[in-house]
């Protein structure tokens, strides 16, 4: 705002660039913080630590299977028939294990544009109906899963001869993992709300409203 302006209380057109990434990079910080369960478990600490490192390596596999299926192809015009596929079943794992990962550290895009400016408690009623809608469509789609991987137990990738059921049973895991992560997610904000913030809170502060 400038000083001179005889309105005190316009809005800059041009905000201050430097305000802006300190926003990000403070929002960016607290995506990959433990929260108090992570610091308090062991286990669940090993488990989070788990889905990052599968993650990883998933994501690791489709970067060489992706570039032996372009050398193969390319290079040595004798593409392998099995990479493109497999690279495709990978790419399905690490998407939904990272979604897990994510979900683990309450690090999902979120729409709070509405949520940041109604008064604190109807913040904090907006995000407790957004958790129970993830737990209610994690829960859906997981049995969903179950019952995909059943229907296709028979039926066989035909380049790579793996289980067509291993698709679906990413997609299963993944939400199962992302209804625990919300479940734990709930428990703590409700039993110890002053080490774990709503995520409405966290972003109204971060932005100063």
């Amino acid at each position: 705002m400038n000083p001179t302006d005889p309105n005190p209380d316009s809005t800059d057109p041009n905000p201050d660039p430097a305000a802006a990434d300190s926003i990000a990079d403070a929002e960016a910080t607290l995506a990959f913080e433990q929260d108090s369960f992570e610091r308090r478990s062991t286990l669940y600490r090993w488990a989070i630590g788990l889905e990052r490192t599968i993650g990883i390596l998933l994501m690791v596999g489709v970067f060489v299977l992706v570039l032996l299926q372009v050398i193969t192809r390319y290079v040595f015009d004798s593409p392998l028939s099995w990479t493109e596929e497999v690279a495709r079943l990978t790419l399905v794992w690490l998407t939904f294990i990272a979604a897990a990962f994510v979900s683990s550290r309450r690090s999902h895009i979120t729409v709070d544009l509405i949520a940041t400016v109604v008064p604190p408690r109807v913040g904090r009623v907006i995000g407790t109906f957004a958790r129970l809608v993830v737990l209610a469509v994690s829960a859906f789609m997981a049995v969903a899963g179950i019952m995909m991987v059943d229907i296709v137990a028979a039926i066989a990738m035909p380049a790579s001869g793996l289980p067509t059921a291993l698709l679906y049973l990413a997609a299963t895991v993944g939400f199962i993992l992302i209804f625990i992560h919300t479940i734990i997610e709930m428990i703590m904000i409700a039993r110890y709300p002053e080490e774990n913030p709503d995520t409405v809170d966290t972003a109204a502060q971060l932005e100063g409203l």
